[in-house]
């Protein structure tokens, strides 16, 4: 269930999902759900980050530590490319789509998301300043490119094409070499 809900989340938002169609599309029985996530949709949103997290920041530590930064960030970008625009869903992020959708009401659901995109900067940062690059620089390169690759996803969603992934790649490296 946490897996479907991930990737309807990624292709229709947070907000635009119920349990109905994750039910549906788990098949599984209505009942299931309201049994193991007894808190309903937060919680189940809070598993799709933990899930998500557990995925994909194990492999930008992995990238980052064994890598110099240009290569490491084409690996996260081209890692991204592969996972997050395919699997016949639109583009996109369901950490993303969990902070742009949890309404005022579930503001452990931002920090959690926020927490999350923290933790995804953290070893690229350290990457760049292994590699000599001192803060603020590396925060803000780190930065920029856990958002230029969540802004490139909204892009590539848009433009039905995953070259603004290319692009941010090209500017990143560029912004990497001066």
């Amino acid at each position: 269930m946490v897996r479907h809900a991930a990737l309807l989340f990624r292709g229709q938002g947070y907000a635009a999902t119920g349990f109905r169609e994750i039910v549906e599309r788990a098949g599984t029985r209505r009942g299931v759900i309201y049994h193991h996530f007894p808190r309903g949709k937060t919680e189940l949103a809070e598993e799709v980050l933990a899930l998500t997290d557990s995925t994909v920041g194990p492999a930008i530590e992995m990238v980052c530590a064994r890598q110099e930064p240009i290569p490491a960030m084409r690996a996260i970008l081209a890692g991204a490319k592969m996972v997050m625009t395919g699997g016949g869903y639109p583009p996109g992020c369901p950490i993303a789509a969990i902070a742009l959708g949890a309404g005022p009401d579930d503001p452990g659901l931002l920090g959690a998301a926020r927490d999350v995109f923290r933790r995804w900067q953290q070893p690229f940062r350290d990457c760049l300043q292994r590699n000599g690059i001192q803060e603020p620089d590396a925060t803000n390169l780190a930065t920029l490119l856990i958002a230029g690759l969540e802004g490139a996803l909204v892009l590539c969603r848009t433009e039905g094409t995953t070259e603004p992934l290319d692009r941010v790649a090209a500017g990143l490296e560029r912004a990497l070499r001066t």
